[in-house]
């Protein structure tokens, strides 16, 4: 009688407590939703959020009736492919990109330190784990699949996609690049008056710091903080200090565009268009020397190609840095310390022969971010500090070191037209930490130097 039990309960040799495994449908269930989504239900359960996934739930679903009666060879292709269409979606809403950049990007892999980052490590394994293991279950136990039952599994795909379009929807994931089709243009360049200074006068220096993830608190109390640089009397001596947002859409190469080309279309059209002319090409018409700085490798979304093409004549890369700035900041993007790179800048500006316009896009602050490399002010260690995040906090203390600095750099430097502007909100992993932002809009500080024509905003 006991042989029989086990013989009904479990195959011969199956420990009990795994006797549910041997029933058809619910090993369906388990490798065409569970397993395929098994990052994504964890995270849900964590916390941590991920841009809503419906479709790549129902394809998994699907690759799994199919693997029931496909050869082996096409289960593994269907199945990658929809790891692929998985994984460039996601990436692409996460980060803001369009589908088509992940792909330019995906080549500097080799770039990325990702021993840096804990959570990618643990991502990038827990990926593969899941691959093979819902590979091995497509594969080699295609007789069990066949007798389950497909309704049921549809009925629970429908279920965990419906419970993770309500979990995961945000406004947070409405401002990636596809997004601003019909939208009206807006820049800090424009709604801070500073372009318009720059092409109606002439001042003859001028800096544009465009800063990495630099997004707009949504709590009055925590951007106090981060602009808290900005409220220094001294300061406040030499310059009129304008504050205010944007609406941005799209990743750090469009923020680029948006603040240097007045422009949504993406940067290689610049390549094909000539009708495209951009800040920088406008202010060397003008007899301006136009140097760009960016502190990563220049072949970081091609800009060695199309830097030159809105206009820069000087273009400094990281490369380029290695004996100007040793120390090293940033998560697996590591480059030279923002920071370190300021008197680079104020050496530019004070020994400028000619009008110079000088444009930075920063670096150090891309995430994921390390730990512990702003100055320590915050408290992030307890439990998140002033900022109440302990990544968004260790975040704000870099942002905060490196407008610190510029506003310093004001009492080194001649008059200087400058505008800083975040690219877009920080793209994070954590809902917590996202929820800190305000969706879809940046910061932007103005400092017009005081007793010289200029055009402030309202």
């Amino acid at each position: 009688m006991r042989q029989a039990a086990i013989a009904q309960g479990s195959p011969q040799g199956s420990p009990a407590r795994f006797a549910w495994l041997s029933y058809p449908t619910v090993f369906l269930c388990i490798a065409g939703v569970l397993l395929p989504n098994a990052l994504s239900i964890g995270a849900m359960l964590a916390g941590f959020g991920s841009p809503p996934r419906t479709a790549p739930i129902l394809c998994y679903a699907t690759v799994a009736i199919i693997a029931r009666f496909a050869s082996a060879p096409v289960v593994i292709v269907l199945y990658l492919a929809a790891v692929v269409y998985d994984a460039i979606s996601t990436i692409a809403l996460l980060f803001g990109l369009a589908p088509s950049e992940i792909g330019l990007a995906l080549h500097l892999s080799g770039e990325l330190n990702f021993l840096k980052s804990p959570l990618y490590m643990a991502l990038i394994a827990g990926l593969v784990a899941v691959i093979a293991a819902n590979l091995a279950a497509l594969v080699m136990r295609r007789d069990t699949l066949k007798r389950g039952n497909p309704l049921v599994l549809f009925v629970l795909a429908l279920a965990v996609a419906g419970a993770d379009l309500a979990v995961n929807t945000s406004p947070y994931y409405q401002f990636g690049t596809l997004f601003a089709k019909g939208k009206p243009m807006e820049s800090a360049g424009e709604d801070s008056g500073f372009r318009q200074t720059l092409l109606t006068g002439k001042p003859k220096r001028v800096l544009m710091v465009v800063v990495e993830a630099m997004g707009q608190f949504q709590d009055p109390a925590k951007q106090a903080i981060l602009l808290q640089s900005f409220r220094n009397a001294d300061l406040l001596k030499r310059y009129d200090v304008s504050i205010g947002n944007s609406t941005y859409y799209g990743s750090t190469t469009a923020a680029e565009m948006r603040e240097l080309c007045n422009t949504r279309r993406p940067y290689t059209d610049i390549a094909q268009d000539d009708s495209i002319v951009c800040l920088p090409k406008l202010m060397e018409q003008r007899g301006y020397r136009t140097i760009s700085l960016h502190n990563f490798t220049s072949a970081f979304f091609g800009r060695a190609e199309w830097y030159p093409k809105l206009g820069f004549e000087k273009r400094i890369f990281g490369q380029d840095l290695v004996h100007v700035a040793s120390h090293q900041c940033g998560g697996p993007f590591r480059g030279p310390c923002d920071a370190d790179l300021i008197p680079l800048i104020g050496k530019e500006l004070r020994e400028a022969k000619q009008p110079t316009f000088f444009y930075w896009m920063t670096f150090s602050t891309h995430v994921p971010i390390a730990p512990r490399e702003g100055t320590p002010r915050l408290g992030c260690e307890r439990n998140g500090g002033s900022i109440g995040n302990t990544e968004v906090c260790y975040m704000t203390e870099m942002w905060i070191d490196l407008l610190e600095g510029l506003a310093g750099l004001t009492a080194s430097i001649p008059p200087t037209e400058i505008l800083i502007v975040g690219d877009h909100a920080p793209p994070l992993w954590s809902k917590s930490g996202r929820e800190l932002f305000t969706p879809g809009k940046v910061t932007w500080i103005r400092l017009a130097p005081r007793g010289e024509a200029k055009t402030r905003a309202n």
